[in-house]
């Protein structure tokens, strides 16, 4: 079995593994991984092993800074809320598996963690391993060797049982038979449109104010806010670092593991780099880890003192040298630019506490390497815009309705009357309309509109020949009345692709199966969430 799955590790089975490895590299700290549950406070125990709040801590920081960089913008509470329970869940699960693939007798070897490795593409250049790249990243990371093989080591632990479950799982022939009867199927159907009036429908005067006072929440310009705020980023004191080369070189000392060079045949034969050929990274390091400690306590003092003067940021300004700046007028629900842009950001800037009572707000970090403080500027309040400015804009939207609304009215109208009678040519002519025949068509025909492809297969089957199955779908021009005539059942192709079909039938039931295994431990297993 193990072979086989080192067979199966370069197509889409790697890509899996190496996404749940990734997922560990988010979910787990630098050491917290292999030491447990070090810290007194636990969050949650599973089976008795403990998951300790560093840990999770941990765990929530690398995944948040990691969806940030994706997203490129800051999380809003609910969905902060929603990553800590992800957080949680994630760390459960992982300890329930590895202790139950460990039950289960599955071990991985030292030989495995290496080829794993070199064929990481992460780590490789021109399809080769690449030690500069391995240690670059290694250093970005933080990573100690040692860990880092641990961390495969457990992920291929928890992937055994799950690959295992995928390739003894299998498809039937009449499954794969119902599958291409059900994906390749094709309908003959026949469709009329019925397109929006060129001529405006009428609105009178009366609608329009009468629309204008019971909405009036939608025409009001938004309450508007000009901030001024401190910013204090690690980038900025970087910028302000002035090294000594004593300093360096004690830091080099102290930090000696983290500047290696992975051996030629076993990443784990690593040699420590001379201080010449690695100063500017040990700098860089240096630098960056005096800014991180000084932005700690420079976040302290700045939280003091706009707490110890909340209506003005100039003390904190001049004891941190941290320059005020301002914003142009600033909507809650409308991002702007840089900072501005974080939802969270806005939402103070409108809080009670600063709109209302004039305080400083809290320090709100925007990014794990930013934090701001802010009080406002000016205040716009909202304000119901004029009726002569907007009765224009209700007039077109009151006509749309309307005319919609008597379209959907005469689609309805049409399908009663084609579904009460075996003469639907009758119908149409009656309505002045045309049936269009594009035919028998497939589930991904591009031949006609997808509202009313999707619309198509949605119909029950025609009961007979004589008569056909209708419905109406709205489409972008108006309606369309769809009629079904005909229900032909798929078939393959070719030989290949009845085995695409297989393998997808078999893929699915066995992530089902590996699905209902990790319920079934979950289920058995003993937590316990402080």
């Amino acid at each position: 079995m193990l072979m086989r799955i080192r067979d199966h590790t370069h197509g889409w089975i790697a890509t899996g593994i190496i996404s749940l490895l990734i997922l560990s590299f988010a979910l787990w700290g630098i050491h917290s991984y292999i030491m447990g549950g070090s810290a007194s406070s636990v969050i949650a125990k599973v089976n008795g092993i403990e998951i300790s709040k560093t840990q999770f801590t941990t765990a929530y920081e690398r995944l948040h800074r990691q969806m940030q960089m994706q997203s490129h913008s800051e999380l809003s509470l609910s969905a902060e809320k929603k990553l800590r329970e992800r957080v949680l869940q994630e760390l459960i699960y992982t300890q329930v598996l590895k202790q139950d693939s460990l039950k289960q007798g599955y071990r991985i070897s030292s030989r495995q963690i290496d080829d794993f490795l070199e064929s990481m593409p992460q780590f490789q250049v021109k399809g080769q391993f690449s030690q500069a790249r391995f240690q670059q990243a290694m250093f970005l990371t933080l990573y100690s060797i040692i860990d880092f093989l641990e961390l495969i080591k457990t992920t291929l632990l928890i992937d055994q049982p799950r690959l295992g479950t995928i390739f003894t799982s299998f498809s039937l022939p009449n499954e794969v038979e119902e599958a291409v009867a059900l994906v390749n199927q094709e309908r003959e159907i026949q469709y009329a449109t019925l397109s929006l009036p060129n001529k405006p429908m009428l609105v009178s005067q009366e609608e329009i104010r009468a629309y204008y006072q019971q909405h009036a929440a939608e025409y009001k310009t938004p309450e508007q806010v000009s901030v001024e705020y401190l910013e204090l980023t690690v980038a900025d004191l970087e910028k302000k670092a002035r090294p000594t080369s004593q300093e360096l070189k004690n830091f080099y000392n102290e930090n000696a593991t983290s500047f290696v060079l992975p051996g030629k045949n076993n990443p784990k034969n690593a040699e420590i780099q001379p201080f010449e050929k690695v100063e500017e990274k040990v700098k860089s390091a240096f630098i960056r880890q005096k800014a991180e400690e000084q932005f700690a306590n420079a976040k302290e003092k700045l939280a003091n003192l706009t707490y110890e003067n909340p209506d003005s940021l100039i003390p904190a300004a001049k004891e941190l040298d941290l320059p005020i700046k301002t914003t142009g007028p600033l909507i809650k629900d409308k991002a702007s630019e840089g900072i501005f842009a974080n939802n969270k950001v806005r939402e103070a800037a409108f809080s009670h506490e600063v709109l209302n009572l004039k305080n400083n707000s809290d320090v709100i970090q925007v990014d794990p390497n930013t934090f701001i403080v802010m009080r406002v500027k000016s205040y716009v309040p909202a304000a119901l815009m004029n009726f002569d400015m907007v009765q224009k804009q209700i007039l077109v939207k009151l006509q749309q309705r309307k005319s919609d609304k008597a379209l959907q009215q005469r689609a309805a109208d049409i399908l009663k009357e084609l579904q009460s009678t075996t003469h639907s040519d009758l119908v149409m002519r009656q309505y002045h309309l045309n049936w269009v025949s594009p035919g028998v068509i497939g589930r991904h025909s591009t031949k006609i509109d997808s509202a009313i492809l999707d619309a198509a297969f949605s119909m029950p089957r025609p009961e007979n020949k004589e008569k056909a199955s209708y419905a109406i779908a709205k489409i972008p021009t108006g309606y369309a009345v769809i009629a079904l005539k005909a229900v032909k059942e798929g078939v393959l192709n070719n030989k290949d692709e009845y085995r695409v079909f297989a393998e997808q039938i078999q893929n699915s039931q066995g992530l089902l199966e590996y699905e209902l295994y990790k319920d079934s431990v979950m289920k058995q297993a003993k937590i316990v969430i402080s």
